[in-house]
Parts: C-alpha cells; sequence; structure tokens
C-alpha cells in the first residue's frame, strides 16, 4: 500500500487514539514508577533493618567482650587470693586486662572490708586514677553480673559504664569461700562513638545512642553529650526533630531542618545498658545507591506533553493528503522541540555533590567528616576547633580562568598579629585586620584565585570557585570549621557566605554555596585538611541565548525557507527569484554569518577544546552545505527522487525532524558525558 492510500484513509480519530495510546502509556508508566517506589522504600526499610543488626551486633559484641574480661579478672582474683599469690601478680593481671580490652579505661578488684588484702585499681589514664574512697560502686547492693548506669563525668565531658561482677574467694588453701569481692571494668561510651562513625551508612549518615532516660550517650556533636533530649534549645535543630520521631516506632522518616531533604531514622534497643541504638541515612543518596536510573524518572512527563500534541494535531484534522502529511511532521516537529527543550532544563538543574564530598551543615556532619579524612575523635575535633565566619563581597572574573575574591573572614579565639588561615589556593593574597577584640578578630581579604574553568559544556556551563584554607602554621594540630551558629542558613541555596548586592556578577550567577573538607597529601604518612568554601556558579543563558542560539535558530529557519522556495515552475521562479546562483549566494553569507560568530565564540571563552554548542554549529554547516548541493542538483539535469517528486515535498517535511532529530543526538551524548 503506497502512501497516498495510507493517508487517505488518516483521519483525526485515528490521531486521537495515538493520543489515547499515549496518555495510557503514561498512565503505565506512573503506576510503574509507584510500584517501582514502594519496592525501593522496601530496599531501603530491609537495608535499614539490617544495617541497624549489624550496628547493635558490632555494640553488643563489644559489650560482651568487656563482659567477658571481667569474668576473666574475677577468676584470677578467686585463684589468686585461693593460693595465696602476690597483689602485685594481680595487680598486674588487672592492668593487662584494662588495657587490652577496647573501650576499658579503668578497672579493678575490689576485695571484702573484712579482707586482709586491699583493693587494686588500675586507670589507662593516670592522671584519672581513683583512689579507693572515690570509687562509686555501691559493693552492697550488687548481688549478680550486672551493666551499671551508665553516668557523665563533666570534667572529662564524657559518658562511662560500669560492667560489675560479684564473686566469693577464700584467702588460702584451707579458707573457705566466705568472702565476697567485685571484679569491675569501667567503659568509656566514646569507644562506641568511634566505632559507630565506621558504620556504613553513607556520606551523610551517623549513629546515635540515648539512653531510657532520654540523656544523650553518643552523639556526632560532642557538645550535647550530657544533655536530656527535653532541655534541648533551638540551636540543635536536627536532635530536636530526631528526639521528637523516637515515640513514633522503630523505624520512621523526617525531613532535614536544614536541607529540608527525606532521611530515615531506625531504633534499636541495647539492652545490656539501657538505651537505645539509632541510624539516621538521607533517604535519596539510598535510593540513588539501589537505583542509578531514579533520576531518569522525570521522563516520563514528556508523555503527558506528547499526548496533548496529539490531540491538538486531530483538531480540524485536514482532509488532503498533502495537508494530512504536514500536519503529521509538525506535530513531530513540536514533539522532538519539546523534548529537546526538556533536556535543556535538565542540563540547567542543579547538580548533586560528588560522592566523596561531605556537605558541612551542623555539627553532626562536620564530625563526620573530620572523622573520615583525619580519624580524630569527637574530643579531639571539638578541642581543636576554630571556627571561622567568612563572607564574599565581590567576586571578578579577571581572565578566562582567573577570579579576584574580596571578602572577610572572623575568627574566634584567637589574638594573632598575622592572619591565622592561609587561602592555600589562591596565588596572591592581601590580609588586612579591620578589629582585634578579646574573643575574635575580623579580617579582610583580596585574594586571586586561578581557577581553570571548563567551558566545554557551554552555554549550560557550570562551575565551582573554591577557597582552599589552611589554618596558620603557628597554630598547631587546628582544624577550621564554619561558624555555623553566624550564619543564618547553611542550606546551599541560601547561599551561606555570600554577602553581595546582587546574586550574580558578569554572565554568572551564584547558585549554591557550602562548606566542605579536602585532604592535600604531603609525602606517604602525612596530610592536610583544607576547609573548602565552595562557590557553585552557573553562566545566565540569556547571553548565550541571544548570541548564539538565536543567531543558529534563524539560520535554520533561512535555510528551510530556501527550501520552501524550490520550484521547476518558470513563472514562480521569476517571481521568487530562485536560481541555483541565487541559493549558493545566500548559502555563502549565511556560511560566513556563521564562521565570524563561531570564532568569536572561541575567542571569547579562550576554548582549547570541543565545546557543545560548536556541534550545533556543525549541523548549521552541514544544513547550508545540503541546501547548496540540493539546490545544485535541483535545477540541473541530475535526477534524484527525493528532489523531483512534488518539488521536493520529502525533503521540505523531514527537514525539521531531521534537524531536531540530530540535536537530541547531542544533547544526549553531552548529558552522558
Amino acid at each position: 500500500m503506497n502512501t497516498h492510500s495510507k493517508l487517505s484513509k488518516l483521519q483525526g480519530q485515528n490521531l486521537l487514539w495515538i493520543s489515547a495510546f499515549i496518555w495510557l502509556m503514561f498512565c503505565i508508566a506512573a503506576i510503574t514508577k509507584l510500584h517501582w517506589q514502594e519496592n525501593i522504600d522496601t530496599e531501603i526499610r530491609r537495608y535499614l533493618v539490617n544495617q541497624t543488626a549489624q550496628a547493635s551486633d558490632i555494640v553488643n559484641t563489644n559489650l560482651k567482650k568487656l563482659a567477658g574480661s571481667v569474668e576473666k579478672l574475677s577468676s584470677l582474683a578467686i585463684v589468686n587470693r585461693k593460693n595465696s599469690q602476690s597483689v602485685e601478680t594481680l595487680s598486674a593481671a588487672v592492668a593487662r586486662t584494662v588495657s587490652f580490652t577496647p573501650g576499658a579505661v579503668q578497672g579493678g578488684v575490689l576485695f571484702d572490708a573484712n579482707s586482709k588484702t586491699s583493693d587494686t585499681v588500675f586507670s589507662v589514664d593516670t592522671s584519672a586514677q581513683l583512689n579507693q574512697g572515690e570509687i562509686s560502686i555501691p559493693r552492697s547492693r550488687i548481688l549478680n553480673d550486672a551493666w551499671l548506669l551508665p553516668h557523665f563525668d563533666e570534667n572529662r565531658s564524657a559518658w562511662y559504664s560500669e560492667y560489675v561482677k560479684p564473686f566469693d574467694y577464700a584467702e588460702g588453701p584451707d579458707e573457705d569461700y566466705s568472702l565476697r569481692g567485685l571484679a569491675y571494668l569501667n567503659f568509656s561510651l566514646e569507644s562506641l562513638s568511634q566505632q559507630m562513625l565506621s558504620f556504613n551508612l553513607g556520606t551523610k549518615g551517623f549513629a546515635f545512642l540515648i539512653s531510657d532516660t532520654g540523656q544523650v550517650l553518643a552523639y556526632p556533636k560532642h557538645d550535647v553529650l550530657g544533655k536530656n533530649l527535653a532541655s534541648l534549645s533551638k540551636e540543635e535543630p536536627l536532635l530536636t526533630t530526631i528526639s521528637s520521631q523516637l515515640h513514633l516506632g522503630k523505624l520512621g522518616s523526617f525531613l532535614h531542618p536544614v536541607t529540608g531533604r527525606e532521611h530515615w531514622l531506625v531504633l534499636k534497643d541495647i539492652e545490656l545498658i539501657n538505651a537505645q541504638l539509632g541510624l539516621v541515612i538521607e533517604a535519596d543518596e539510598l535510593r540513588n545507591t539501589l537505583s542509578p536510573t531514579y533520576e531518569y524518572w522525570d521522563l516520563v512527563w514528556f508523555m503527558v506533553l506528547a499526548g496533548l500534541i496529539s490531540s491538538l494535531a486531530a483538531f480540524r484534522f485536514p482532509t488532503i493528503d498533502k495537508d494530512k502529511a504536514s500536519r503529521l511532521f509538525t506535530a513531530l516537529s513540536i514533539c522532538l522541540f519539546s523534548y529537546l527543550l526538556l533536556l535543556w532544563f535538565q542540563a540547567l538543574a542543579p547538580k548533586p555533590l560528588s560522592k566523596e564530598e561531605t556537605l558541612l551543615i551542623d555539627e553532626e556532619s562536620t564530625t563526620l567528616a573530620i572523622a573520615e579524612k583525619t580519624q580524630r575523635s569527637n574530643k579531639q575535633r571539638s578541642d581543636n576547633a576554630l571556627p571561622i565566619k567568612l563572607t564574599i563581597h565581590s567576586i571578578d572574573l579577571e581572565d578566562a580562568d582567573q577570579v579576584n575574591i574580596v571578602g572577610k573572614a572572623v575568627i574566634e579565639h584567637t589574638n594573632e598579629s598575622t592572619p591565622p588561615l592561609i587561602i592555600n589556593n589562591a596565588s596572591d593574597t592581601r590580609w588586612v585586620l579591620l578589629r582585634n577584640d578579646f574573643d575574635h578578630q575580623l579580617w579582610q581579604f583580596v585574594a586571586t584565585v586561578k581557577q581553570p574553568f571548563d567551558y566545554g559544556s557551554f552555554p549550560f556551563d557550570r562551575e565551582v570557585i573554591e577557597l582552599s584554607m589552611l589554618p596558620s602554621p603557628s597554630l598547631e594540630n587546628v582544624i577550621l570549621t564554619p561558624a555555623f551558629s553566624n550564619y543564618e542558613s547553611m542550606k546551599p541555596e541560601a547561599l551561606p557566605g555570600i554577602a553581595m548586592a546582587e546574586r550574580k556578577f558578569g554572565s554568572w550567577k551564584i547558585l549554591q554555596s557550602y562548606f566542605s573538607y579536602l585532604n592535600e597529601p604531603l609525602n606517604e604518612n602525612n596530610q592536610l585538611t583544607n576547609l573548602k568554601y565552595n562557590i557553585v556558579i552557573q553562566r545566565s543563558i540569556t547571553g548565550p541565548l541571544i548570541s548564539h542560539i538565536m543567531p543558529l535558530l534563524v539560520v535554520s529557519f533561512l535555510t528551510y525557507f530556501m527550501l520552501l522556495l524550490w520550484t521547476k515552475d518558470e513563472k514562480q521562479q521569476a517571481l521568487w527569484g530562485f536560481s541555483t546562483a541565487t541559493v549558493l549566494q545566500y548559502c555563502a553569507s549565511l556560511f560566513f554569518i556563521l564562521v565570524i560568530a563561531h570564532v568569536a565564540l572561541r575567542e571569547e571563552l579562550n576554548a582549547q577544546g570541543m565545546i557543545f554548542i560548536e556541534y550545533f554549529y556543525f549541523l548549521a554547516y552541514l544544513q547550508i552545505i545540503f541546501t547548496a548541493i540540493g539546490a545544485l542538483a535541483y535545477t540541473t539535469e541530475i535526477k534524484m527522487p527525493a528532489l523531483e517528486k512534488d518539488q521536493g515535498l520529502k525533503l521540505k517535511q523531514w527537514y525539521w525532524p531531521i534537524i531536531l532529530f540530530l540535536s537530541l543526538a547531542i544533547t544526549y551524548v553531552f548529558i552522558e558525558h
């Protein structure tokens, strides 16, 4: 059956059926997406339950190891006194047990008040050794093996718990087991905190311990240890949000108070110390991990637009075959163009952070990042932290790869005469001390940063201006941290640290700003931990749209109009001025216009490799070349069926679908790259 007979049978009702089919496919895709979402969430729940079980097993295993050490200690004490061995032998055994038991900070054997043997106690930290009178273990009330309730040491800002085991012993081979002793180990929950930092919870996930009475036993932010959840202030938005979820069940979700992103929360009882272990994991991070195609599901909305276009194409559907074909090709072109715009819109959408980068939005995320980068404990991080408030007041793009930045830095708890930090990636930095108070300093800086921009994705290019900061060499073992309380919001879209009058400079607009950490290796065994301030910028699309995309569209339309002028009717040729020479003249004019714009583009960007928009210039060159060749073949004796039939109607009809399909292919390759 030929094309004309097919077109003659085509009615507007057929397009409505096509539209209905597209809508049906959309409904199927939407239902599939919802079903897929349920499956992914089920996988997340299963993953969280498994992770919680593994985490609780690790915690319980360590607690049981400590209990086993106390069992051995009591057995050694019984044998020691039964055989009348020296107390020094027992003291050495206590010291070995405490030293080699993970998490143990103190231990000992307490003997009966009527015993001839004195208590033996050993502490890992000699400055923290307890005298016999300071031991707060209620001997008379302990009848069985037990974990004592955790208690908070204000001086050391740490939680401790004891495992105690009473035992009966005899002082000599011929004596009865009539005396009662007590073996114990004192356990620091700080070791549990360090173990919880190693749980596989993603870059933004963490674990915590809450006692049954609401006390914070272990948490990434060291300052909240010892506090009760009921007395938390508004300065702890994340922990306050978590505490409101604790009574809702063992598995739940909440929105992060800073970023607004969904997080999962799962709880597990740790019965040995009467506490709850909690895991917090970001939902989208898990979804992207479990399904790498998660972000592509947004494309199903294109089906809505395609169905709408098909429905509109069926309205007052023509009866002439030629007009029917024109209507179909027009609808196809609009669909392809809509899809192209959708892809371009996705190219402009914000991109997630790299997997190696952790966003610093609060004390919790900072602790996790420092633990990952430096392997320091919570206490070390808290003691060695130097908070800074950084504000940027001006950004100027001096060259294609050089940025001038003017800003201010407020440094707390320092009184240095020289700048207490170094901008590591700046080729030149000038500092001026504006204010020097007893508890903080205000410095102004002007930094020139060598910032290599990648213009390959122009005009959808997105760059990150980085300020990599290190503490001054005079400050030993110090880690720079953001002064979170000095920023109104740490959400990247709120642009923390940007104090510019306008959120743009030159042809760039500022999308996000955030802090992160970067390790810089010094040698095989040492590295520096830089605090990075990142400014995410994106080129404003208005300028490239006017100067490059619009000319390319105009050239495409002009070449299409030249195709429409093709005719072998001599009267129409005379009326329209159609001839091979005229077409070649127009093509040459368009070619030189494109070449000038193309050269200006490369000079403006100082580009080294290929640029995304250059592929559309090459596509425009091909349009001009094939239009010129087609006009030459059409007006000469060369016989080509596609050109001869209906005055090149097929070529005119397929022009826009082919151009748009090639544009889609270019865009797809760019997005995947």
